[in-house]
């Protein structure tokens, strides 16, 4: 009848000796709330919805200014949760649409990924990142993701020179006058990246790139070459770790 929504599958069984009829009930819609998964509330989450079975289903993104992360950790990507365990998640700062075929309601939260331990960078500086984030901006943020968890930081275009003119060869090299890029008004073509997680003080301020589009690609290759193993992105990770020693 039309006006009427079906929220359940219901199947005739037909009866067999000894055994009554009966008829086994399968739902088609799930509700899915939203959760910050044992982070802090910080603002407001989005209503909950439902989903058809076997269907796309696309969720909102929750925010990083929704909730704030647990202790030691940092935003990676949505979670699927049910009965309170994360049973998938995907990686990337918003909502990634999935086809719905969990038998059963489920919570969207923020996926969680533990801050690397100082140590563990060290002793891992060869080993590749799997995934970074980054906000453009002539100070943006960033964060690589590895094995062993995540380090943020921190990009800023400046008009401070590196050593010389031949900017390839400064690439990874650490800044000479911390001060000059710290409290330097953002704006200008020179790339500079900071680790800030781990909050490590001694963390210094390296020099990335020399670029006319500066704004929009310093924080991405912050990130970006963060990621790289050691025989690609050598310096520069090594001397953004260096906080670390």
């Amino acid at each position: 009848m039309k006006g009427i929504k079906i929220t359940t599958l219901c199947i005739a069984i037909a009866s067999v000796v000894g055994v009554a009829n009966a008829e086994t009930c399968i739902k088609t819609t799930f509700n899915v709330t939203y959760t910050c998964n044992g982070g802090t509330l910080s603002g407001t989450l989005p209503s909950s919805t439902t989903a058809n079975y076997g269907k796309e289903f696309s969720p909102t993104a929750i925010t990083e200014s929704m909730c704030t992360p647990p202790s030691g950790h940092v935003y990676g990507g949505q979670a699927i949760i049910v009965d309170g365990e994360t049973v998938a998640y995907y990686s990337g700062t918003g909502a990634k649409s999935f086809g719905y075929y969990y038998t059963t309601d489920i919570e969207i939260g923020p996926h969680w990924v533990p801050i690397a331990e100082p140590g563990t960078m060290i002793a891992n500086l060869d080993d590749g990142g799997r995934k970074y984030t980054y906000t453009n901006g002539a100070s943006g943020t960033w964060t690589a993701y590895f094995w062993y968890g995540a380090v943020s930081g921190v990009s800023k275009c400046t008009t401070i020179v590196p050593l010389n003119t031949e900017y390839g060869f400064n690439a990874g090299l650490i800044a000479t006058d911390q001060s000059a890029i710290e409290n330097a008004t953002a704006g200008g073509q020179y790339c500079y990246c900071k680790m800030t997680e781990p909050n490590i003080a001694a963390s210094p301020w390296v020099f990335h790139s020399h670029t006319s589009s500066c704004a929009y690609d310093c924080a991405y290759d912050c990130g970006f070459y963060l990621l790289l193993g050691i025989d690609k992105g050598s310096r520069l990770r090594a001397s953004v770790f260096s906080g670390a020693l």
